[in-house]
């Protein structure tokens, strides 16, 4: 019984993001740098937590430093990311959103909203809070981020 649950919200999980993907993807083309969802996931961290840490970006992301660094480089080039070393320690650096990153974390913000709205639209709002409540429970958190 564990096992065919299992696979089947595998399956269901996969769909969704695949759904999901497919969306955020379509509404981010007109954009003039190709992002994608998890680049858009990083400028919306930066818009909510400006001055964030490379790590703290890999510790929110689930990505490793070279991947991160990769990434940051790509953005800060497209005019979209700047940097700022810390004022007690040298070492580590500060990121911020220029304003053209600001104008890019909205809009995917936004792309995402609309993507998640088109997702949940089947379910009224009594069962979204419960899907929510559900999902923070199976992932464990108490609060959202």
């Amino acid at each position: 019984m564990q096992e065919s649950i299992s696979q089947a919200l595998g399956e269901v999980f996969t769909d969704i993001l695949n759904r999901l993907r497919g969306e955020m993807r379509e509404g981010l083309a007109d954009l003039p740098l190709s992002l994608g969802p998890p680049d858009i996931g990083l400028l919306g961290f930066l818009a909510r937590y400006p001055g964030s840490t490379a790590r703290e970006l890999c510790d929110y992301l689930g990505r490793d430093k070279a991947q991160m660094a990769r990434k940051l480089k790509q953005l800060e080039g497209a005019g979209l990311l700047g940097k700022e070393a810390d004022a007690h320690d040298r070492r580590r650096t500060h990121l911020f959103l220029t304003p053209e990153g600001e104008g890019v974390a909205k809009r995917g913000q936004q792309v995402r909203q609309q993507a998640f709205a088109s997702l949940l639209v089947g379910l009224d709002a009594r069962e979204q809070e419960q899907l929510l409540a559900l999902l923070m429970k199976a992932a464990g958190k108490t609060d959202i981020k």
